[in-house]
């Protein structure tokens, strides 16, 4: 009974430590405060949108990414793509942009993230953002 007792904080640390390490809880932490998961359902809800909603972000950069770098498939689509989230959200900028003139004119480009999520994060939470939000026809299968 001891030993079981001894092993409680570890296991509860371990579970905790698990949770920054999933990547729907470090969207829901970190990137959901402004993106939201899907589109606004009314106009209240437009006009308090930050940031563009997460289908329409994926979209935009999913075909300026299809666009300027030519990939040969989804999958080098999806590896292109995931390399810039994780670029811009330490390092955004209007260049760095892909979203459609009247969707920048309401949001500019995001802020950096820089000492607000880690790499490790940003690595974690890319691949979730593509496989989640990117239109489907551009999914890997």
């Amino acid at each position: 009974m001891r030993k079981s007792i001894w092993l409680l904080p570890f296991i509860v640390l371990s579970l905790s430590a698990n949770t920054l390490t999933q990547p729907e809880i470090i969207f829901q932490k970190k990137c959901q405060m402004c993106h939201a998961l899907t589109a606004p359902n009314n106009e209240a809800e437009q006009k308090a949108m930050v940031a563009p909603f997460m289908s329409l972000a994926m979209k935009s950069v999913t075909i300026g990414i299809d666009a300027l770098e030519e990939p040969k498939n989804n999958k080098e689509l999806r590896k292109l793509t995931i390399e810039h989230i994780e670029d811009y959200i330490f390092n955004p900028s209007p260049e760095k942009s892909f979203c459609e003139d009247i969707i920048f004119e309401k949001f500019r480009y995001m802020p950096s993230l820089e000492g607000f999520i880690s790499i490790k994060e940003a690595k974690i939470v890319a691949p979730w953002i593509y496989d989640s939000f990117a239109p489907e026809h551009y999914l890997v299968k």
